[in-house]
């Protein structure tokens, strides 16, 4: 489908465009016509011998020569040629006709003196405007040099050993240091750590960190752009110093909200796999209620997507990296008490709160600890109505101690795990930061879980662990 295309605007009148022009160029036009008609007067009166016996002190062609430096210094190339083309039919038709300056050239048959006389006053027009209009460029470029050189980034410029020979106000205003206290000085003053390394040929671009003059340190991206000269080698350096603060600042704030984003998006995802946890759960306890033969065996499964369920609703609730212990603990004994229909005593010291748990071992840990209640729960913790489990500092810093207790007594041998039914819990146990001692304390059976670093992650926040 083709859009109808938008109507021009139309050009401003012809006398519009004429005033325009005018207002732009009319002083210079106004200035070649006063050139121009001076230049024709003379001419009139020093090759065709006009009014001679009254201005003959303009007779002289050489009068010619202040005009077209008038053109060279002011009018330019063009100007400067159109006013010799002027001279040059008024002094070649003069001497045609026998008149005025040149006329003896007539005699000699050459034109030796005209052509002499217009290549000298072509050359001098010519040198003149190509000349000042050369250095008008320089003066341009020089402006526009000034005007980039007074750019919002610091600059300096430095000789070909680094010595500072120029500042603009960027930089004086980042560092604090007027022109006159940093003129001499090498550039590696500036830097916080007052490294005085040497300038390489090369260009160079990094991050790096100044010091201002009231001593604070600030990071800045540094530029440096060697200049070269006419045969190749390095006359000057070029130095640019960008203050990056605000942009580490913005960087900083923009990471903030990105984790924020995803510690939001982490703990939605573990609140929805804890619902569906329960939801399994749920199922299982009705299987379980439906077939009594199978109560057993299905509380059990349910027991422990219920531990797993409670890790999830503990990640869902915090950071999603970091899993308190005592919280993890706490949760998984009401979790099985209420299953059981037992409650679980569960003692914990205040100086426990700060430990935390590695997240890839959580899971495993809190199946550990759910298997440990119920082991102690089937063998005589049950029939007694009685399970205790305690947090309390190991024997050495940074250890935390778990122990699971209940009225009974370990095999006579020895108790393992494979002969009280914790199989699950020697599969589960992590390669390093956790040991299981089973152990008889009078008419008590102990399961005794100690963890250690890296399981256990020590506190970051200036509390140390006992």
């Amino acid at each position: 489908m083709a859009h109808p295309s938008r109507p021009l605007s139309p050009p401003p009148p012809a006398p519009e465009r004429l005033a325009a022009w005018c207002r732009a160029h009319g002083p210079w036009l106004l200035e070649t016509l006063l050139v121009y008609a001076l230049a024709l007067t003379v001419g009139l009166v020093a090759f065709w011998d006009w009014w001679d016996a009254l201005l003959w002190p303009l007779g002289n062609a050489y009068w010619l020569f202040l005009f077209v430096t008038w053109a060279g210094v002011r009018l330019g190339w063009w100007g400067t040629t159109g006013l010799l083309l002027l001279i040059g039919l008024q002094a070649g038709w003069g001497t045609q006709q026998g008149l005025g300056f040149f006329a003896r050239d007539l005699n000699s048959g050459v034109w030796l003196g005209y052509a002499s006389y217009m290549l000298i006053l072509a050359l001098v027009g010519w040198s003149l405007a190509g000349y000042l209009a050369a250095l008008r460029r320089q003066k341009a470029d020089a402006r526009i040099a000034a005007i980039a050189f007074e750019c919002q980034e610091g600059l300096l410029i430095t000789d070909a050993q680094g010595r500072i020979l120029r500042a603009n106000q960027a930089f004086q205003t980042l560092s604090g240091h007027d022109c006159t206290q940093v003129v001499g000085q090498m550039p590696h003053f500036l830097l916080a750590h007052g490294s005085a390394e040497p300038l390489p040929w090369a260009a160079l671009q990094r991050q790096e960190w100044h010091r201002r003059r009231s001593g604070e340190r600030y990071p800045v991206w540094f530029t440096r752009t060697p200049v070269l000269g006419g045969r190749g080698q390095v006359t000057h350096y070029v130095l640019t110093m960008t203050d990056l603060s605000d942009w580490r600042a913005q960087r900083a704030q923009r990471r903030q909200r990105e984790l924020q984003l995803r510690s939001a998006l982490v703990r939605e995802v573990h609140h929805r796999i804890k619902n569906n946890l329960q939801g399994i759960s749920g199922m299982l306890q009705t299987l379980a209620l439906r077939y009594p033969a199978l109560r057993e065996p299905l509380t059990e499964a349910t027991g422990q997507v219920q531990s797993i369920a409670v890790l999830h609703g503990l990640q869902g609730r915090g950071h999603a990296e970091q899993v308190q212990l005592c919280e993890l603990l706490r949760d998984v004994a009401q979790g099985v008490g209420a299953l059981w229909g037992l409650p679980l005593a569960f003692d914990l010291d205040d100086c426990c709160h700060t430990c935390t748990l590695l997240s890839s071992e959580a899971v495993p840990l809190a199946l550990i600890v759910h298997e440990l209640l119920v082991n102690a729960i089937k063998h005589g913790g049950q029939q007694a109505q009685d399970v205790s489990m305690a947090l309390a500092p190991g024997a050495q810093p940074g250890h935390m101690l778990i122990t699971i207790s209940n009225p009974g007594q370990w095999p006579a041998q020895g108790p393992q795990p494979a002969q009280v039914g914790l199989e699950l819990v020697a599969a589960l146990m992590p390669r390093h930061g956790a040991a299981l001692q089973l152990r008889q304390e009078g008419a008590r059976a102990l399961a005794e879980l100690q963890l250690q670093p890296p399981v256990l992650q020590l506190p970051t926040d200036g509390e140390r662990l006992p």
